[in-house]
This record gives structure tokens, sequence and C-alpha cells, in this order.
């Protein structure tokens, strides 16, 4: 019985084979903590380019920037991820990031020889990240970022360590685009075991200027081995209030599934308070996500 509640969640998640896994929990870094509102490689919400080391970058003017987002489900095998962030602008120009991130699933029962539950079976994974970042010549940033992982399974629990590259194409004359790349999880010589994933996104600015605007986009994430999102997203700004939305498509192990996530974010003084939600796939329901940062100059 154990053994066929933890292949249950493996087919909720899509995943290939929990125990097999080096660290166990990798795909628990499918969902998207701290970039529901925005595509995961221009993911600037809670400050701490989790996902693109180049997106921690900080304007001209700005010191200091921390961030905290909040993600989770209301079913009975829950999903939820906590992210706590800083970064630190040098006169020189060069951020420096520091990002602690934890995601786990409650509900999963121990059983024997009989459906009577004998607790949980514990599952989470926690990635450390100390990326930095700078503008490397006008409209173009880089980032780089070095991860300690650690997934725990039952009473497994293992580690690993990653390097990331990201790169920022921002402020273009032509409609104020941007275009960002990153990897995420990039082990090299692990990448059948670890699945790195590559991260990618592009818009525009369709109508308006700064702050009164209205932008058109598409993102684009894979893993190696796993999962495959894709889709277009708006998003529009109205002085202090931002409002976005993405339609997307996920592919994985010949199953397709559409969903839509929307958010608002609020704009206040040196705070940005985020909403957002993402409609359930795979029978976890829907995702609920909470991001806060605030820039000190």
């Amino acid at each position: 019985m154990r053994r066929k509640s933890l292949c249950g969640l493996a087919a909720i998640l899509w995943a290939p084979g929990l125990w097999a896994q080096p660290v166990p929990a990798r795909e628990l870094w499918e969902f998207p903590l701290g970039a529901v509102l925005e595509p995961a490689a221009l993911a600037t919400e809670p400050g701490s380019g989790l996902w693109n080391p180049a997106a921690s970058a900080l304007e001209v003017g700005d010191r200091w920037r921390f961030g905290v987002a909040s993600l989770s489900t209301a079913t009975d095998q829950s999903v939820s991820g906590q992210l706590l962030s800083a970064a630190f602008r040098r006169a020189s120009g060069t951020t420096f990031a520091l990002s602690v991130a934890r995601s786990g699933i409650e509900g999963i029962e121990r059983t024997d020889s009989d459906p009577t539950g004998l607790g949980e079976v514990p599952y989470s994974t926690t990635l450390l990240s100390f990326s930095g970042a700078k503008e490397l010549m006008p409209h173009v940033t880089i980032g780089a970022a070095a991860r300690w992982r650690e997934g725990r399974l039952d009473g497994v629990a293992r580690h690993a360590i990653a390097a990331d590259l990201g790169v920022l194409v921002h402020d273009l004359p032509f409609r104020n685009a941007r275009v960002a790349v990153s990897s995420f999880l990039w082990r090299p010589s692990r990448e059948i075991e670890d699945r790195p994933a590559v991260l990618a996104a592009a818009d525009l600015r369709v109508v308006g200027r700064k702050e009164r605007e209205v932008r058109l986009g598409y993102s684009h994430n894979g893993i190696n081995r796993g999962a495959w999102e894709r889709g277009a997203y708006i998003g529009s700004r109205l002085d202090r209030l931002e409002a976005r939305a993405a339609y997307l498509r996920t592919e994985s192990a010949g199953r397709t599934v559409d969903r839509l996530r929307s958010g608002l974010a609020l704009h206040y003084t040196r705070f940005v308070v985020g909403v957002a939600r993402e409609e359930g796939a795979s029978g976890l329901g829907p995702l609920y996500q909470f991001t806060l940062s605030s820039i000190l100059r």
C-alpha cells in the first residue's frame, strides 16, 4: 500500500520514478514558485532571480531589494512552497543575490497491510542559491548562480550542487522589447539524471509607455526528459495596478494539459504586492501565489 501511495503521487506529477532519482523531489521545481505572475525567465516579482540569475540585477539608484513568495494548493495532497530572497547592488554595478526556497507535498499517507494511515511520508526539497548579475553592455545583462539542493523522500535525503547561467536583453529600442534565456539546475555530465531545464521568454510593448502600457509575450520552459511548457501571455500596467494573464500548454509523457494563469500586482511607493492563481492540472486543484518585494535606495 505504501508503494501504491507513492506511485499515485508520481502519476499526479507525471514524474518518472521517484525512487530512482539521485536527489529526490526534482519534479517539485516544475511548480512556478515566485513565477506565477511572470514567465520564469523574466520573473523579478519576489526580487530573487531564482529562475534566471540575470533577472536579479537591480537598476541604477536601487541599493537593496528584499522579496518573499508563498505558493500553495488546496487539496488532500497539497503542494506548498516558500521563497525568501535578498539582493544588493554594489557601486560597481554588480548585483549579488541570495535566496532560500522550499517546496513540499503534504498528505502522502503511509500505509502497511491495510488502508489505515500510519502517518505521512515526508517529501520535500530545499534550494539555496547565490547569484551575481551585471549589465555587460547597454541592454544586455548576464548572470550566474551557484545552487545547493536537498531532496527528502521518507527516510532518504540527498544533496547536489548545480550552476546556472542567464542572459536578459532588455529595454530594446523596438517596442521596449525584452528577451531572456537561462538554465535551471544544470549539473554538467548529469543531465540525464537531474533533468536540467532551459527557460526562455520574450515580450514587447504593444501600446503605451512605462507604467502605463500593454505588453504581449511568449514563454517556453523545457525540462530534459520531462515536461515542456509554452504559451502566450499579456500584461497591462496602469500606474500602480498591474494585471497579467497567460494561457499555457504543458506536454509530458504523451499527455497535454492547457491551463490559465492570472494575477494582479499593486505598486505602492517602494513595495510591490502580488496575488496570482493557476488553474489546477492533474487533479491538484487551483494553485495560489502571494508575493511581496521591497526596494531600498
